[in-house]
């Protein structure tokens, strides 16, 4: 887990527990589909399927062999020791700051004008503390302009080129879009439906948990 998110675990098994406690019906590695939802016949649905992680038209992006941050820190995927996190958003300065505390050396590229800008502001002391302890280097105002393999180019206000390579690992931590394929189809046949979370934007835990509670509380 990233420094400082740990504890996040002991919402989720929280939430597990009542689920098992009220007898919730919990299905995995099941497709939802059309069919299954008319099999279902259910009186209300919530689609709470998150986010995936955005791929912006930069060239060479799809070819570089880049590691997303999200299934880095799922564990899916391992990164060398000299990484580059693109992207210094929230998830981005978090999975530098995962990376730095495991003993890697990491340098961050962040448009904007500092890291961890949308992270707020009581984690974010702990989290500019880790960046000095473990060394983490930002390179901020960067658009980055191309991908390959071992690093990037960007350019900065002298709208100059510039490149940084020679890197084990890119990991590319650009923001998420919000993943909902269902909604049109699932609302066809269940007119009470309900979209809450990443489904709706790409955000923090705790707009999602806000929105599954006021969805809840209409049924």
């Amino acid at each position: 887990y990233p420094p400082g998110k740990g504890d996040l675990t002991n919402m989720v098994r929280s939430y597990i527990k009542k689920c098992e406690q009220f007898d919730v019906e919990i299905k995995t590695n099941t497709p939802v589909t059309p069919e299954l939802i008319q099999e279902v016949a259910p009186d209300a649905v919530i689609i709470a399927t998150g986010a995936t992680p955005l791929v912006l038209p930069i060239p060479g992006i799809e070819d570089a062999g880049l590691i997303h941050a999200v299934d880095l820190l799922d564990g899916k995927e391992k990164c060398g020791q000299k990484v580059l996190v693109v992207g210094g958003g929230m998830v981005g300065s978090e999975t530098a700051a995962f990376l730095g505390e495991a003993g890697h050396d990491v340098t961050v590229v962040e448009l904007r004008d500092e890291v961890g800008a949308d992270v707020i502001s009581e984690h974010r002391k702990f989290l500019m503390r880790d960046f000095d302890e473990y060394k983490i280097k930002s390179v901020t105002n960067a658009k980055v302009t191309s991908f390959f393999e071992d690093g990037v180019t960007y350019s900065l206000a002298d709208n100059k080129e510039h490149r940084i390579d020679g890197f084990d690992s890119v990991v590319l931590a650009m923001g998420s879009r919000a993943y909902n394929p269902l909604e049109e189809t699932i609302k066809k046949i269940v007119p009470e439906t309900y979209v809450i979370g990443d489904a709706i934007r790409a955000r923090r835990a705790l707009d999602a948990t806000k929105e599954a509670l006021d969805a809840v509380l209409q049924l």
